[in-house]
């Protein structure tokens, strides 16, 4: 997700035109059966473009929680941008609301009505906060990711979970305590408080991203 989202953001044209093609194929391998028994595929409309526009709410979220907030025409700006994008992945029209307003909304109604438990999604909490899997860097060695990765993670997952908010927490039983909420807001304020004055490279960390990642991604960023 995170070379996607990259790639989408400071990739040239023939780069993003290979994700995009590669991403629809990856969602074409990724289908089941519910424990009741309805089939699922993820690119089933309505799911395929809830998917799109959960990552676009986490990167409005990330700069409001450790960045800086942004304003609500610069929210709607990048929405109507989002969108487009969205169009060129596949996401129909219609399928997502036309303004960020709306899409506020229509988030909080899929978080109160739709999404619930289940165990892909507690397979993916578990991996996300143990860093399983390879190294992501053919320059890390895997003992040594192997180390690493596990604090990492679990840094990681921390952030994520205060992210997150609490009706999300509450919905997939997150456990999430006071002492950690105090912690993650200490944590929160420190990132905005460094981010002024940090090397441009690391504010924006895409395009190093993109060039520590540059083989893994050249062999197919979803294989």
């Amino acid at each position: 997700t995170v070379d996607f989202v990259n790639l989408m953001l400071y990739g040239d044209k023939e780069a993003v035109d290979k994700a995009v093609a590669s991403l629809r194929d990856m969602h074409k391998r990724i289908r089941g059966t519910d424990p009741d028994g309805t089939r699922y595929s993820a690119l089933e409309p309505s799911a395929y473009a809830w998917v799109h526009a959960t990552l676009a709410e986490a990167i409005v979220r990330g700069h409001q929680v450790f960045g800086t907030k942004l304003s609500r025409t610069e929210r709607e700006e990048f929405w109507q941008e989002w969108l487009d994008l969205g169009y060129r992945l596949g996401v129909r029209r219609g399928d997502l609301p036309d303004t960020w307003d709306e899409f506020v909304t229509y988030r909080d109604e899929m978080i109160d009505n739709v999404l619930g438990p289940n165990d892909v999604a507690d397979a993916v909490n578990t991996k996300a906060a143990r860093a399983t899997g390879g190294s992501p860097f053919p320059w890390l060695p895997a003992p040594v990711w192997g180390l690493a990765g596990r604090p990492l993670g679990r840094y990681g997952a921390f952030l994520a979970h205060g992210t997150m908010g609490h009706k999300l927490r509450e919905k997939f039983g997150i456990e999430w305590s006071a002492r950690q909420q105090f912690l993650f807001a200490r944590v929160a304020a420190s990132h905005r408080a460094i981010r002024p004055v940090m090397p441009n490279s690391m504010r924006h960390a895409g395009p190093l991203a993109l060039k520590l990642r540059s083989r893994e991604i050249a062999a197919g960023p979803f294989s």
